[in-house]
């Protein structure tokens, strides 16, 4: 994904990925790894947006480790394995093993 042209390359992908298209093995290997993540959804002025949130793997902003949150996201894959947002693609490592209580969820 070029700096220049976001719009254009998240409008190709969405589609790509509405078609059942996935990111290119090359895609993958460049993008950061989100471990132990979980997703939240966060008011953003009117707006209500999903997020990723987790430690950082091969991010080029961040130590590895360190905890992050992405931006919104555009296109979460059904399988957990990858999120795209604006400007990123991330490849999506374990999952957060936040368990459901066996009686259901506290309120």
């Amino acid at each position: 994904m070029s700096n220049s042209g976001w719009k254009q390359d998240l409008a190709r992908d969405l589609e790509a990925y509405s078609l059942g298209e996935e990111p290119s093995p090359f895609e993958m290997l460049r993008a950061p790894v989100i471990e132990n993540w979980t997703t939240e959804v966060r008011r953003i002025g009117k707006e209500f947006k999903l997020v990723v949130r987790g430690q950082a793997k091969r991010h080029p902003d961040y130590d590895d480790g360190e905890d992050i949150r992405t931006a919104a996201i555009h296109w979460f894959d059904r399988k957990g394995r990858f999120a795209r947002s604006a400007h990123r693609l991330y490849m999506l490592g374990e999952q957060r093993g936040d368990e459901i209580p066996i009686d259901g969820v506290d309120l």
